[in-house]
């Protein structure tokens, strides 16, 4: 986002709410009309666009009543499923591995093809080599989901006339500026097209009936912060 230019919350957070949008016609395009009969795998990438537009009318809410917090929290649990459906295209098996998530397997059991163990530190060190700066960004959100200094940070308020900083209480930030959630805007923003693109990488290469095809990793702008 070009910082220069004014920050227009409703503007950022339309375009959030109309990339879930278009997420939820993807299944549509590539599994078809309803009663189609859908393969465990199938069920997993459906919940990750559940997730995905969930998270995101999530975050819109929190970031008009100014939550930045929880807001905060948000991002790291979209890039969780963006590192979860890129991690399907690390595997050999894409059906066994859905009908081992669909019987509630802990998806950190599955292993690559080179027989590495799924984990999130493995998920986004990959995915970090298509996309730079996005472990960055995982480790800067995750502080927001675990209690850290990060929840110190955002409740210090400076006042005018005193070198004093001030904690806060309250569970909304109604004294910040919309220009002050830009950055955090940003990065759901990013997380979730790349979710997105991610989602419909996957259902064109099972669904897109393309001999042999793998997922590509398409080029669109890495997070850029997330704290």
């Amino acid at each position: 986002m070009d910082q220069s230019q004014a920050f227009d919350l409703e503007a950022q957070l339309g375009k959030i709410e109309h990339t879930a949008a278009g997420l939820k016609k993807i299944p549509d395009t590539y599994i078809g009309p309803q009663g189609t009969k859908i393969p465990d795998i199938g069920w997993f990438v459906l919940a990750a666009v559940k997730k995905t537009t969930s998270l995101s009318h999530a975050f819109c809410l929190l970031v008009r009543a100014k939550n930045t917090l929880a807001a905060a929290a948000l991002i790291r649990l979209q890039l969780d499923t963006a590192m979860r459906i890129f991690g399907l295209s690390l595997i050999e098996d894409v059906e066994a591995a859905g009908t081992h998530l669909m019987n509630d397997g802990s998806y950190r059991e599955l292993k690559s093809r080179h027989n590495e163990r799924l984990d999130d530190k493995i998920l986004h060190q990959k995915l970090n080599e298509y996309y730079p700066g996005l472990s960055a960004v995982y480790k800067a959100t995750s502080s927001y989901v675990h209690l850290s200094g990060a929840h110190i940070k955002t409740g210090l308020l400076e006042q005018e006339g005193t070198s004093v900083l001030f904690f806060h209480l309250n569970g909304t930030d109604d004294a910040k500026a919309d220009q002050q959630f830009a950055e955090i805007v940003d990065a759901f923003d990013q997380a979730t097209t790349l979710t997105t693109e991610l989602i419909e990488d996957f259902m064109r290469y099972r669904y897109g009936r393309v001999a042999g095809a793998r997922p590509t990793h398409r080029a669109i702008p890495p997070p850029s912060g997330g704290g």
